[in-house]
């Protein structure tokens, strides 16, 4: 007999304000200007396949810049941007070097996974009776008040409408959970964790949800698991039981969702459930 694993949830919410993302920055100055060089995420690419390699440099004064690809010493471009076609397994270094009409130069380096594995994205089509079951059950919750642990009581919202570009990243997620025997909201930078894959690291819910193309204002993300969470409704329950999933389930900013249940019986928690929350930029 399979014995009971404890439930678990977490919970994850970002708020878009002008640029969220995180950048590593290397600069040089000297009294009159200051130079930067950005060559990119590190990524994972396939052999033979072409991928658009784009660095960026800066100049506090305006003058003009000169742009330099290498590999090994090699010349790869001249430009910032340049299409690459790796042709050789194993990880590759990329040197991008940013030059000022001084001389002065700085540089940056993009590491390059090139891989012939190939991954299936494939989402499966989710049923219109489930669909509208999950939104249902949601909307049923969000429709009433809710105390929401010490940050007390939260009136009842508008219900949200489904989308499929965040049921797209919470399937990806959830299946990842699951084959990779991992429960976080970090993708676990495995191959079955497909954006991360590509990414070249472990995928972030935030990425993931703009892998399939989801233009976002507020997004955030729900997380669950165990033995004996086999429905919506106990699923649902059990966030608004959470101080952080309810604040999320009831945040009347988030007009959209997405929301998926794998179940495997080999799996530590049996059901795993993800949901994405969203508002789309206008």
């Amino acid at each position: 007999m399979k014995c009971k694993r404890i439930f678990l949830i977490t919970s994850l919410s970002l708020l878009l304000i002008g640029c969220v993302e995180s950048e590593v920055d290397t600069s040089s100055s000297s009294d009159s200007f200051t130079l930067t060089a950005e060559a990119g995420d590190d990524k994972r690419v396939f052999i033979n396949e072409s991928v658009l390699i784009k660095g960026e440099g800066e100049t506090t004064d305006g003058s003009t810049l000169s742009y330099l690809w290498e590999e090994e010493g090699d010349t790869l471009a001249t430009t910032a941007s340049f299409v690459y076609i790796p042709t050789i397994l194993g990880e590759k270094t990329l040197r991008f070097i940013v030059q000022h009409n001084s001389g002065a130069t700085i540089s940056d380096t993009l590491k390059i996974m090139v891989t012939d594995r190939r991954v299936d994205f494939t989402v499966p089509k989710i049923s219109e009776k489930i669909k509208n079951e999950y939104l249902k059950v949601v909307n049923r919750a969000r429709a009433q008040e809710q105390v929401c642990g010490k940050k007390g009581v939260f009136p009842a919202t508008s219900p949200l409408d489904w989308s499929e570009k965040l049921y797209s990243s919470s399937y990806e997620h959830t299946q990842d959970l699951i084959k990779s025997a991992t429960f976080s909201h970090s993708g676990s930078g495995t191959s079955s964790d497909w954006t991360g894959y590509i990414l070249y690291k472990k995928s972030t819910f935030k990425e993931r949800i703009e892998t399939y193309g989801y233009k976002w204002k507020y997004i955030a993300e729900n997380l669950g698991g165990g033995t004996l969470i086999d429905s919506a409704e106990k699923m649902v329950q059990g966030w608004l039981d959470s101080e952080k999933h309810c604040i999320n389930l009831m945040n009347p900013n988030y007009t959209q969702m997405g929301m998926v249940m794998i179940e495997d019986e080999a799996s530590l928690y049996t059901h795993y459930w993800t949901q994405n929350l969203g508002k789309p930029k206008e």
